[in-house]
């Protein structure tokens, strides 16, 4: 090699390991995928895939560069690899293949940015890249509601804003759907909350974005929003409760709280369309309850395995075209993470999708519970919130939600798993 080839090599080796260019990969990569609607509705399918195979393409020279000095022992949940091979085995039996291969390639894109995230940024610099993306996104979304529904009074179709600022929402900003602002409203609330108790954000921009979110959410004027906030105020208060006990007494406390979670989800499982009626949830939780009704009488009929994984829905394709002509609606997704994984990836899937969620939230919780530093609280509660999510919407799945579970994952893991007991070589 040429003296001047090996200045250069060396030169792209330096800024592709530099820490300047793995944050700003960092807060690209995940404002890109919770912006997916946006960008996709401003230059089209292609041109966001395009951005994607970009991302894809710079994580994977930041990842060769850092290679010598990655700790990889425990950083790579298992259960993470797992549930994509299986997504990815699930093109053999898929009834729409040719849906299938391009989903298996984005899943996997995704998972492999929030590799790449988890393992060349700490936690405190992965709030900072979560808070900045959606600080922006959350202030696009204000200023074009207040262009379409004050300013000119009118909706904004193609990217899905009815203009209803005026008259008090509902509001969907740049996400398309008010159920899907509302979940980044509140991913937002959390990691702004998590920015200003570390301080890492000046004080002033925090309490704007804290209210930013707070009142969007509100705008949204969605139950399932209102209901998932409530949640995780919930879990904020018991996980602050249990940070102030001394290590003896919070392990029973740990003990008692699993307990009450899986008896409390249980019965609400059971008795769900009480609970609905019970809460006053309205139209909206009854034509989603229609919808999964509807999707668990079409899972395959070998039901280990689905009927291949897709992501999204293809409107033409069975079972999705029988469940829209069933429920009278075109419909993007089960609006439920774990009925459209069964529905996909059959039992099997399930399976390991509730062991993933399961580990990130065992790992992240118990890592914020134990560890004095407020920043590992973050994690616990984004996996909350994505978990108790799937129950309504399918977003976790797909783009800024699946990415950020898979960061959450790999935190996880590099904080609490049994693989660092084994023997460094």
């Amino acid at each position: 090699m040429r003296a001047a080839d090996f200045d250069a090599a060396s030169r792209a080796a330096r800024f592709l390991s530099s820490a300047p260019l793995a944050a700003a990969f960092a807060s690209i990569s995940i404002g890109t995928a919770f912006a997916e609607h946006l960008i996709s509705r401003l230059i089209g399918p292609a041109g966001f895939t395009a951005m994607v195979v970009g991302l894809v393409a710079i994580g994977a020279g930041i990842l060769i560069a850092r290679l010598p000095i990655i700790e990889w022992r425990g950083l790579l949940p298992i259960s993470v690899l797992l549930f994509l091979g299986w997504s990815a085995v699930s093109v053999v039996w898929s009834i729409a293949p040719l849906a299938t291969i391009p989903a298996i390639g984005e899943q996997l894109s995704w998972a492999f940015l929030a590799i790449v995230i988890a393992l060349t940024r700490d936690t405190i610099q992965i709030v900072r890249a979560t808070g900045g993306a959606l600080r922006l996104l959350l202030g696009a979304s204000l200023a074009l509601e207040i262009l379409s529904g004050v300013l000119i009074d009118a909706p904004l179709p193609f990217l899905g804003i009815s203009g209803n600022l005026a008259r008090g929402g509902p509001l969907e900003g740049v996400f398309g759907s008010r159920s899907a602002l509302g979940v980044a409203a509140l991913l937002g609330l959390v990691t702004f909350v998590v920015e200003w108790r570390t301080r890492s954000v000046r004080h002033g921009m925090t309490i704007g974005s804290i209210a930013l979110a707070v009142g969007l959410a509100l705008g949204t004027r969605s139950p399932t929003v209102a209901l998932l906030a409530m949640v995780i105020g919930i879990a904020s208060a018991v996980l602050y409760a249990l940070r102030q006990l001394r290590p003896e007494p919070r392990r029973v406390w740990q003990f008692a709280l699993l307990v009450t979670v899986l008896s409390g989800g249980l019965l609400g499982y059971v008795f769900r369309a009480e609970v609905f009626r019970l809460l006053g949830l309205g139209a909206e939780i009854e034509q989603r309850y229609a919808l999964w009704q509807e999707t668990t009488h079409r899972l395959a009929p070998n039901g280990l395995n689905g009927w291949g994984w897709t992501g999204g829905w293809v409107a033409d394709a069975v079972p999705f075209r029988l469940i829209d002509q069933a429920v009278g609606r075109t419909n993007p997704s089960a609006l439920n993470a774990y009925l459209d994984v069964a529905l996909q990836l059959g039992l099997v899937g399930l399976a390991l999708f509730l062991v993933l969620g399961g580990l990130a939230l065992f790992r992240t919780w118990m890592i914020a519970a134990n560890r004095r530093s407020v920043v590992h609280v973050w994690a616990a509660l984004i996996v909350v919130t994505f978990l108790v999510s799937g129950a309504a919407e399918s977003s976790l799945l797909t783009s800024g939600g699946w990415l950020l579970l898979v960061v959450c994952a790999v935190l996880g893991a590099g904080g609490l798993s049994w693989r660092h007991k084994l023997p460094q070589r």
